[in-house]
């Protein structure tokens, strides 16, 4: 760190940039502006100095990323800033899951049978005060953005609003972290279990209720025909990212 300096001052005392192999971008960190507010965004670098799409940052965690400069820090993965995180705070952490195939698991009374199939890429909201989780399913084929559209998620046992019912599943006792591993074990709480009913009955867009049956027949429809639902035969949410980031 150059105390009271700006990058030109520090430039200015070193003769020959191209000797010393150039100076090589480790992160950056964007102020930017978005319908009248101010947000933080990260950046990596990547290895031809380009930088790369970001995550939404509040300070503290500015000040976290600024401490992996340290040559000193531990390898904790908390300190890491995963491009998968969307956005963070101390009550908020919104993520996404890319799209993939996937087993889904049904259960019928006592039967209980699998599905594989392409599903869409999803965005989770975890509330940590509330110990609140949330999903939602998105088109976007690169990292989402605030401006990216969501759509209910296309499963069962979550709401119409994106609330998901844990049921017999757990969320992880501490949630004050960004890590990797708590959001595989929040996704696991939906993934892991058996889908037993419809929370709501506009998971896929129809001219009727989409039912338990109907719901399973969809599935079983992109099954057959080896695809990923089309945006157009999911439903858009009256939820935002706007709307998310302000109710936490």
């Amino acid at each position: 760190m150059f105390a009271q300096k700006s990058s030109d001052d520090y430039i200015k005392h070193i003769d020959d940039i191209a000797e010393i192999g150039g100076l090589k971008g480790h992160c950056a960190i964007v102020v930017n502006q978005y319908q009248g507010l101010a947000y933080l965004t990260y950046h990596d670098i990547d290895d031809q100095n380009k930088i790369k799409d970001g995550k939404f940052i509040d300070i503290p965690q500015a000040v976290k990323a600024l401490a992996t400069l340290n040559p000193d820090a531990n390898d904790d993965e908390t300190n890491w800033v995963d491009t998968d995180v969307l956005y963070t705070s101390d009550a908020l952490l919104i993520w996404y899951a890319p799209a993939q195939l996937r087993t889904l698991w049904f259960t019928s009374g006592e039967e209980k049978f699998s599905i594989r199939v392409h599903t869409p890429s999803f965005v989770f909201s975890l509330n940590r005060n509330a110990r609140r989780l949330n999903v939602f399913a998105c088109k976007s084929k690169s990292r989402p953005t605030p401006d990216t559209k969501l759509y209910n998620a296309p499963l069962m046992n979550v709401s119409q609003s994106g609330d998901l019912c844990l049921g017999s599943a757990k969320l992880p006792d501490n949630l004050q972290s960004d890590s990797k591993k708590l959001r595989k074990a929040c996704e696991a709480a939906l993934f892991d279990t058996n889908f037993s009913h419809v929370n709501n009955y506009e998971t896929f867009k129809s001219k009727k209720k989409v039912t338990t049956a109907g719901h399973i027949a969809f599935w079983k429809k992109f099954e057959k025909e080896n695809r990923v639902p089309k945006a157009s035969e999911l439903v858009l949410s009256t939820v935002s990212f706007k709307t998310l980031t302000q109710g936490a």
